[in-house]
């Protein structure tokens, strides 16, 4: 098996070699970010602006609190 190192950058991004990229959550749409945040268990997401919801749910997949 040859080394990750030694891949080409087209072999590193397949689907076993792919790094995880977080999603981008501020081009979503409002509705996106509410259904996933309602999926999350975020409280008060009904208030929450766009940017509160974006900020919420990065924080919801790193593991903060």
């Amino acid at each position: 098996m040859a080394s990750f190192n030694r891949l080409s950058k087209s072999e590193r991004e397949t689907s076993t070699f792919r790094p995880y990229r977080k999603p981008d959550f501020n081009k979503w749409r409002r509705d996106d970010l509410y259904h996933l945040a309602q999926q999350q268990g975020i409280e008060d997401r009904a208030n929450m602006s766009n940017e509160e919801l974006a900020r919420a749910l990065s924080r919801a997949q790193s593991g903060s609190p």
